[in-house]
């Protein structure tokens, strides 16, 4: 996970640097919509929106995996209370209880 932090951060830098080294005019077209800004502008924003759709493709499995962790742990949680409820009968002394070993 830290590789990939750095090496985005990395990414993010080496395209700032390019879109600022590159200040010329551009015209961006799309649709009927027609502006024109910097190279370094038009980039940082491409950059910028890339970003947020990898955030947003990524996100459906996100949730998804962090709902069966949940899961998984509640029913971790439940069998070890069951199984914790079983070994505790009033009949049976704990094999781990101190006060019932023989002398």
């Amino acid at each position: 996970m830290r590789f990939g932090l750095i090496f985005s951060l990395l990414l993010a830098i080496v395209a700032v640097i390019f879109a600022l080294q590159n200040p010329q005019p551009m015209d961006v077209n799309l649709l009927f919509f027609q502006t024109e800004g910097s190279t370094a502008l038009v980039l940082i924003l491409t950059f910028g929106f890339g970003v947020v759709v990898g955030l947003l493709s990524s996100l459906p499995g996100r949730i998804r995996a962090r709902r069966e962790l949940k899961a998984l742990k509640k029913q971790r949680s439940s069998s070890e209370t069951s199984s914790s409820a079983a070994s505790s009968s009033p009949n049976a002394p704990s094999p781990s209880d101190p006060s019932e070993s023989p002398a």
